[in-house]
């Protein structure tokens, strides 16, 4: 009897003292977890990890090598109103990821870059500097209290670079905003860019409504050159260009003059590099500049010197693309359908081979031709972005005037081959101009032979893009009006890819790694493939609603005309009546069908939608849950069998 009770003393005594381990096992590891933080927030400040999916919190690769090049010092002031964070919370967050990432910088260039961050006050010489350096002050509310968020630049020789205020809308962008600026300020010496454009891509002026003169400002992509390049517009006639223009820009070469011609011609084969944009169909020509009617606008190319390089593209016809059409509002209130004349590049249409489009997401291009290169020609092209297979070449016709996206969705016909919309040209080439100059008729003749090259001195290397509107704003960005300031929040990647091109040419650049990371859409590839069906199976229910229809008039119409004259009623035989009443039958069907493929199409996508909703806010704390329970549940059956095992001991 002695020897039970001492049993069961034990038996109680032994999960009392368990418990207690435990409790103490939790406080040491609450103390050990809160020493690590505390040491390594003081000690371990350059090492970090991050498990974060996109790397928020770590510099890329070519950051790193750009911080490790950087020669001089070079100074980061950060300002930024305190009280602009206790009014917009989402503001405190972003200046934490902003500081964060430049923090990173300072510890990637070896202490060559320096940081400072001030808190502007009202009435304060800090405000005046930020004021000075130029910020975008904001007004916080009615009050006169303005609040600043922007990040200033400079290195030793008094250069600056800023952004006037940081958007969480550009949080994507962050990294090559910044690297941005920190290679400009490496690098003050810009390359020469010279443009020849007849499209207002740096702005113009035109009539309003009203009849008054309005200015439109340069294109974001404009501002994103002159970011990058020195900038110049040159005319479009010119004998020769400018001996230090480094990288030549040709944009919808139309009604250029042979002189013209012949200066890009020497240019090329001299070596130097070019980036040409033509276009069977300008889109921005017809909707931006002063002739608004689009079936008088005729296309562009370089055909006397694509002739001579041995390059095609036929300003009569464009590329379609059922694959990748962008969705357009037809009118009326119906549905959106896909405009297989207008296309947004992702994926197997852009090569992940070349650095120009490795990083890119998206390519939004409208009404764009394709190139081939002709058969036993000297050159070779390297396609940069493609249409996907079964492509269409559309008559270019049916997108200019009045264009009908219905009528070519319900037409289209898959091709048997994949068309190049843009293409990186190289190889040896002889002149367009083997007699010389072209002759200029007012000017006095000239005694003697002009020097002129007749083949590449230097191997061809030209990027040619068979669409202009791919600089146009209205295609691949949105700009909203910060304050007074243009904030262009991209759709598309256009702008990320023409720099990248132009910056590819001149040797590339460490920012070429750092575009196309964010683009602000990213649609549901899944759901975008069920609506595509969806409005296929719609198209092709509709038609056949449509010749039923035909069909049931063309029947009423040949009974009215069996109807006697002056009868005053219509004589209609059981056998008409029958089929008129099962024409009828079958248009309710029809009719009945077509809202039942639309009610399906919304129950798979709210299906859908829903289950992504599960997976990415309930999914995952329910696994956590779970695995929890389970695991509480396998620690209690091991105590128990120890507890059984103990006692049977």
């Amino acid at each position: 009897m002695s020897d039970q009770n001492t049993q069961s003393v034990q038996d109680v005594a032994q999960p009392t003292h368990q418990g207690r381990l435990a409790t103490t096992a939790l406080a040491l590891i609450a103390v050990l977890f809160i020493a690590v933080n505390v040491l390594s927030s003081t000690m371990l400040t350059s090492n970090r990890l991050d498990l974060t999916q996109e790397k928020l919190y770590t510099l890329s690769d070519a950051t790193l090598r750009l911080a490790a090049k950087i020669d001089e010092p070079i100074t980061f002031r950060l300002f930024y109103s305190k009280s602009l964070g206790v009014a917009v919370p989402g503001y405190a967050i972003y200046q934490r990821r902003v500081r964060d990432l430049l923090t990173e910088y300072v510890n990637a260039s070896d202490g060559k870059v320096q940081l400072e961050i001030y808190d502007p006050q009202p009435f304060s010489d800090i405000e005046d500097r930020a004021v000075a350096y130029g910020l975008q002050a904001v007004p916080l509310d009615n009050s006169k209290a303005k609040v600043f968020f922007g990040l200033v630049g400079t290195n030793t020789t008094d250069d600056v670079e800023l952004i006037g205020f940081l958007q969480p809308e550009r949080e994507s962008f962050l990294e090559y905003d910044i690297s941005r600026m920190l290679l400009k300020l490496s690098n003050p010496r810009k390359t020469v860019l010279g443009v020849i454009s007849t499209l207002p891509i740096n702005g113009t002026v035109r009539m309003n409504a009203l009849g008054q003169q309005e200015q439109v400002p340069p294109m974001i992509i404009t501002d994103q050159m002159r970011e990058i390049f020195e900038t110049r517009f040159l005319p479009t006639e010119l004998a020769a260009l400018p001996a230090d223009v480094n990288l030549l820009m040709v944009v919808h070469p139309k009604g250029l003059s042979d002189k013209t011609l012949f200066a890009i011609d020497q240019y090329v084969l001299a070596g130097g590099k070019a980036m040409v944009l033509v276009d069977p169909f300008a889109e921005l020509e017809a909707f931006g500049g002063q002739q608004l009617q689009g079936p008088g606008i005729q296309g562009s190319d370089l055909k006397k010197l694509f002739s001579a390089w041995g390059l095609e593209m036929d300003i009569s016809k464009v590329a379609g693309d059922r694959l990748t059409a962008r969705e357009v509002s037809p009118g009326g209130g119906r549905r959106l359908i896909g405009y297989v004349a207008w296309l947004m590049m992702r994926g197997p249409n852009l090569d992940r081979g070349s650095p120009i489009t490795a990083g890119i997401d998206s390519v939004a291009v409208a009404s764009a031709g394709f190139l081939k290169v002709k058969e036993g020609a000297g050159i070779e092209m390297a396609p940069l972005l493609t249409t996907s297979p079964g492509s269409m070449i559309i008559d270019a016709k049916l997108v200019k005037g009045f264009r009908d996206p219905g009528r070519l969705l319900r037409d289209y016909k898959p091709g048997s081959e994949q068309l190049v919309v843009a293409g990186r040209i190289t190889g040896s080439v002889k002149t367009a101009f083997p007699d010389g100059p072209p002759k200029d008729k007012d000017a006095k003749a000239e005694t003697g032979e002009v020097a002129f090259l007749r083949e590449s001195a230097k191997p061809l290397d030209v990027i040619v893009v068979a669409d202009a509107d791919i600089l146009g704003d209205r295609f691949w960005v949105t700009v909203r009006d910060f304050f007074g300031r243009r904030m262009p929040v991209p759709l598309a990647n256009n702008g990320d890819f023409v720099m990248n091109a132009l910056e590819g040419l001149v040797g590339g650049s460490a920012l070429m790694e750092l575009r196309g990371r964010g683009s602000s859409t990213r649609p549901f590839e899944v759901l975008q493939a069920i609506d595509r069906e969806a409005a296929r199976k719609f198209q092709k229910k509709e038609r056949k609603l449509r010749k039923t229809l035909e069909n049931t008039e063309k029947k009423l119409q040949e009974l009215r005309q069996r109807n006697p004259a002056g009868s005053g009623a219509l004589l209609i035989s059981d056998a008409d009546r029958a089929a008129i009443e099962k024409y009828q039958r079958s248009i309710l069907a029809l009719r009945a069908e077509l809202r039942a493929v639309q009610r399906s199409v919304r129950e798979d996508k709210d299906r859908l939608e829903r289950e992504l909703w599960f997976y990415n806010i309930a999914g995952v704390p329910i696994l956590v849950a779970l695995f929890a329970l389970v695991l509480s549940a396998f620690r209690a059956r091991r105590r128990r069998n120890r507890a059984h095992e103990a006692a049977a001991g």
